[in-house]
């Protein structure tokens, strides 16, 4: 026994005095910290991500060059490794190109129309090559329309992206030696020879969300201090016995109540979007000449675009509401106009409160009873 408490004393010098190769900053901790060791494991874990415009950028781009390059082509093999993620990942395609051809076809062939028909195609052809732009623009933004004030009201944001490392099947024997080897080319598909990243929303699935990321492991910290927020946020209490237990059920209700609000008011946005993109007034963007016919400088080019556009864009958005300009508005229009504006206004203000709605309030008369406030000993009002 004594030559193994001396062992074990003598280990303890090592790592004290610095001896050891690890990291021995953070001594409170049953193991050493190894800086290198920690960035390679965080590449084998899923990793929730901030929601900013950075982490969109990074997904966008990579989504763009796997859906062009990796993706078919591992369909087209017959790879081991391809998935739902990417067959899904694939269908932005189509979309873009479906929209892309179809602004093409209407446009390209209005060359070969009369002077005075050419005109009017073309004319047609630029509004509905916009209404393609604002129907996507619109069908994105009015997701935000709901998603940001619900993760102000609630703090739960449904949007919150994270990175999942997927583990691929090697295709060979001389694959599965060099899996176990690490890799010095890195490349868009993962950082590891037998890993990949997929992009997916912490709430996108109601049954199967991943709140598992929302845990805090860092030394020091609490574990539950995401769901302590939350709890507190939203009426209830704090120094909760199992807050991740409590407000478990409220965060699937606020997702589920988010989701069916956005898919109903994206449509009616989307809708919107087309209907102002066949606007009369856009006609003023078609009518600016190029630069080398204007005698102006790129700036002022550049000046004279957006200002023209912010005209088309407000006399647009006049017409939709009063269907059309003075002198030739049209009351049929004007119905139609309000009515779809005044739709997708609604869905988005009713969806919004009726997602931070909470049910689970304790001065709520109908949950004021209910388990989940009789089961915690330790609640506390604010």
């Amino acid at each position: 026994m004594s030559k193994i408490s001396a062992v074990i004393g003598f280990k303890q010098n090592l790592i004290s005095s610095g001896s050891d190769k690890g990291n021995t900053e953070n001594m409170d901790s049953p193991y050493y910290f190894d800086p290198k060791r920690a960035g390679k494991d965080e590449l084998k874990e899923s990793k929730l991500l901030p929601n900013n415009f950075k982490t969109k950028w990074e997904i966008a781009k990579h989504k763009c060059f796997n859906t062009l390059s990796v993706y078919p082509a591992k369909g087209f093999t017959g790879d081991k490794n391809a998935n739902f993620y990417e067959f899904l990942t694939m269908g932005i395609f189509p979309y873009v190109m479906g929209g892309l051809t179809f602004i093409g076809l209407f446009n390209g062939v209005s060359k070969y129309f009369a002077p005075r028909c050419a005109d009017a195609a073309k004319k047609y052809g630029f509004g509905m090559a916009l209404g393609v732009v604002f129907y996507g623009l619109a069908n994105e933004l009015s997701k935000k329309l709901i998603s940001a004030p619900v993760a102000i009201k609630t703090g739960i944001d449904t949007d919150r992206p994270y990175r999942k490392v997927v583990d691929l099947i090697p295709r060979s024997p001389e694959q599965t030696k060099m899996a176990n080897k690490e890799q010095k080319q890195q490349t868009e598909m993962g950082k590891e020879n037998n890993t990949a990243f997929e992009y997916h929303k912490a709430f996108e699935s109601v049954d199967f969300p991943r709140t598992d990321l929302f845990y805090n492991r860092a030394r020091g910290k609490k574990r539950n201090e995401y769901f302590d927020m939350i709890a507190k946020k939203n009426g209830f209490g704090t120094d909760l016995n199992d807050s991740d237990q409590e407000v478990k059920p409220f965060i699937k209700e606020v997702v589920v109540k988010t989701k069916t609000a956005q898919n109903i008011s994206k449509y009616l946005w989307a809708a919107t979007g087309v209907a102002l993109g066949v606007q009369e007034p856009w006609s003023k963007l078609m009518n600016i000449k190029p630069r080398k016919y204007t005698g102006l400088s790129f700036t002022e080019h550049v000046k004279n675009v957006f200002k023209t556009f912010g005209s088309a864009f407000a006399d647009s958005c006049k017409s939709l509401y009063n269907g059309g300009l003075n002198g030739e508005i049209n009351k049929n229009a004007r119905y139609v106009g309000r009515t779809i504006l005044g739709l997708a206004i609604l869905s988005t203000v009713l969806g919004t409160i009726n997602a931070v709605r909470n049910p689970y309030m304790k001065n709520n008369e109908n949950m004021a009873h209910t388990k989940v406030f009789n089961d915690n000993s330790k609640v506390k009002e604010d």
